[in-house]
């Protein structure tokens, strides 16, 4: 199923295992799932320029948080928008790189 269409409130408050690549942005750690779609980390402040590009396994709970304030200069969308105020984010329990 892509991310795009992946419909996080059935996971809401669950553990989920998700598999994408590992990137940083000013919001703080990022898993781009396919097609190329990021969701924000909780739990991993930023990934070391060892992970960063990687494939990376993570085993997290899917929380609905506040939303970030829109940023001008964004020209990609977080996904996985709970509403219009709220967002979906992964609390990472644990996760390790794919070799």
């Amino acid at each position: 199923m892509s991310s795009e269409t992946r419909d996080w409130s059935k996971s809401e408050n669950q553990e989920v295992d998700v598999t994408g690549t590992a990137e940083n942005a000013k919001a703080g750690a990022l898993l781009m799932l396919e097609p190329e779609s990021p969701i924000l980390l909780r739990g991993v402040p930023d990934w070391d320029d060892d992970t960063v590009g990687k494939r990376v396994s993570v085993k997290a709970i899917v929380r609905r948080v506040p939303g970030l304030p829109q940023a001008d200069d964004s020209d990609e969308a977080m996904q996985g928008t709970a509403t219009d105020r709220d967002m979906w984010v992964l609390e990472v329990q644990q996760y390790h790189v794919i070799e």
